[in-house]
């Protein structure tokens, strides 16, 4: 069973969307397992504080390297299996559909959620987190990406999502976004009185035309989203050739 463990300043947040929706759904079918670990729990002090003021100067607390590898050891010592560590930092590499279903495979991963100013560098680097970053921005914790990042992977275990097939036409899939989908009414009229209409060609029957439109539309988004991606097929394609 895929098994996630979050190490955590706020304990309280989760499950947060995690309990939601299918992927809520999976856990209480325990098609995956969560556990919450609280960094307080392993706090240096009689305030189980976690934190301290940094070296050279600057504003904010850092998380101390001790209070990080008691509590990784004492997930190492409940587990009956190998994990991976990830930290959350916006200083990390940028979470793509294919980290995600790498993790995915994997029995056990162990995600440290910062806050503050960060956690200490020699936590980091001598207990071997990987650093995942979900954008080019700042949230106030890790506690809202390691959800995210939780979520993407969960989707991709088998049996969660009704239709395996739709993980196949999602946007990233094959370095194009998802083509524009419709449904009922075939017909909108808007606030405006305005008629919004489907297109003709997706009440037509004919799947491989559909097939086809629905590409033509999946590049065209890309183009005008996301180009960066088509020049990633197209030195992919060169590489193998």
């Amino acid at each position: 069973m895929f098994s996630v463990k979050i190490l955590t300043a706020y304990p309280e947040m989760f499950p947060g969307v995690l309990g939601h929706s299918i992927i809520g759904k999976a856990l209480k079918e325990k098609k995956w397992f969560l556990e919450i670990v609280n960094l307080h729990d392993f706090g240096y002090d009689e305030r189980n504080s976690i934190d301290d003021i940094p070296f050279g100067g600057g504003p904010g607390m850092i998380i101390r390297p001790d209070v990080v590898e008691k509590a990784v050891n004492f997930v190492d010592k409940i587990s009956n299996k190998p994990s991976h560590l990830i930290y959350m930092s916006p200083s990390g590499k940028t979470l793509k559909q294919t980290d995600l279903i790498e993790f995915s495979k994997i029995d056990q991963i162990v995600i440290l959620c910062g806050r503050f100013e960060g956690v200490d560098a020699r936590a980091i680097e001598e207990i071997g987190f990987q650093e995942v970053s979900i954008g080019d921005y700042i949230t106030a914790g890790g506690e809202v990406a390691a959800q995210v990042l939780v979520e993407g992977c969960i989707r991709l275990l088998p049996g969660v999502l009704g239709h395996p097939e739709s993980v196949l036409e999602e946007s990233f899939s094959n370095n194009l976004l998802e083509y524009p989908q419709y449904t009922r009414p075939q017909v909108w009229t808007d606030a405006q009185n305005k008629e919004h209409y489907v297109p003709d060609i997706l009440l037509s029957g004919h799947h491989e035309e559909i097939k086809e439109w629905r590409n033509n539309k999946s590049i065209e988004k890309t183009k005008i989203n996301r180009p960066d991606l088509l020049n990633k097929n197209k030195k992919e394609q060169k590489y193998n050739e």
